[in-house]
């Protein structure tokens, strides 16, 4: 069965990460309702017609269903093969369970009006569901040397920080899902600055599109901060938060840009996709240092033994 895990993992991960650009596809067309308000049916068939938002639809939906079924195959045999192990059996039952929470509110979005606000959770739950079974994935890829990788364990002031950072940086990403659905996506019609201004009038839709650049400005300090400690401390004893600061920073930057390039570019398809896709690999990475803050020396010996 051990054999079987890792080809899992990285399989379960990468249509994870494809149900994530593929929901993203689906906003940024507008084909939320290429299926009609019918679920689990495609305006009253299970083969839809073929138009552009009917495909786009009915195909996020076949590899949600898929990737539910893979993630499940992966999960059962992680728990399986890794017998009593606490953080296999959280891990997999975090992503399982986002997955049907993600599920259950994209089929109740379809049938059911619904506010932007509440629409902004989808990608969120989306997201918590895909680093579930990221975090899962890194755990069978490293767990064989885990224990070269965790030399010392990290303060509790440092471990709190890395969870207010996670928990900062999903509320920066509800917050560009709202902006999204609310519209405002162009509402600051240049970048850097907005409207010509450093500091637009903040109302309306310039002020949600405003307060999205400010937070992720803030986050970009917070990771810059983040980095510049791991460097300082953990370069030796802990290469596992060493190296996922340093690229965190730079995924952060490159977030930065890509926001930058979506106005610039007017809302390209390309440059929208790319914007998702480099905060679902971020928030991942930022996930997994919460989880290795959790670690100490003694413990990963005594799970090898």
């Amino acid at each position: 069965m051990g054999k079987w895990l890792k080809p899992l993992a990285f399989l379960a991960t990468l249509i994870m990460f494809i149900v994530m650009v593929a929901g993203s596809l689906v906003t940024k067309t507008d084909s939320a309702l290429g299926c009609g308000n019918d679920w689990p049916l495609c305006n009253g068939k299970w083969v839809p017609e073929y138009t552009l938002a009917s495909i786009i639809e009915y195909s996020h939906r076949l590899i949600t269903g898929v990737a539910g079924i893979v993630v499940a195959i992966f999960s059962v045999l992680c728990w399986r093969y890794y017998k009593n192990n606490q953080e296999v059996r959280n891990l997999a039952i975090f992503g399982l369970f986002f997955i049907v929470v993600e599920s259950i509110l994209g089929a109740s979005a379809v049938i059911w009006p619904q506010s932007s606000s509440v629409l902004a959770l989808h990608f969120g739950f989306s997201l918590l569901a895909y680093s579930g079974v990221f975090l899962l994935s890194v755990f069978v890829y490293q767990r064989e040397k885990m224990q070269s990788l965790v030399k010392t364990t990290v303060s509790k002031g440092f471990r709190n920080w890395m969870w207010f950072v996670a928990i900062y940086t999903y509320a920066v990403v509800y917050l560009g899902a709202y902006v999204r659905h609310t519209g405002s996506s162009m509402a600051c019609s240049d970048w850097p600055l907005c409207q010509g201004q450093v500091i637009p009038e903040l109302y309306g839709q310039t002020g949600i599109h405003f307060a999205h650049r400010i937070a992720a400005l803030v986050l970009g300090f917070l990771l810059l901060g983040t980095m510049i400690y791991c460097i300082r401390h953990f370069k030796e004893k802990r290469r596992d938060l060493y190296g996922a600061s340093i690229l965190s920073f730079i995924l952060c930057i490159a977030q930065v840009f890509s926001g930058g390039f979506v106005i610039i570019y007017k809302l390209h398809l390309y440059a929208t996709l790319t914007h998702s896709m480099i905060i679902t690999i971020l928030f991942g990475i930022i996930c997994y240092m919460c989880l290795q803050t959790l670690k100490s020396p003694t413990n990963e010996k005594l799970r090898r033994s």
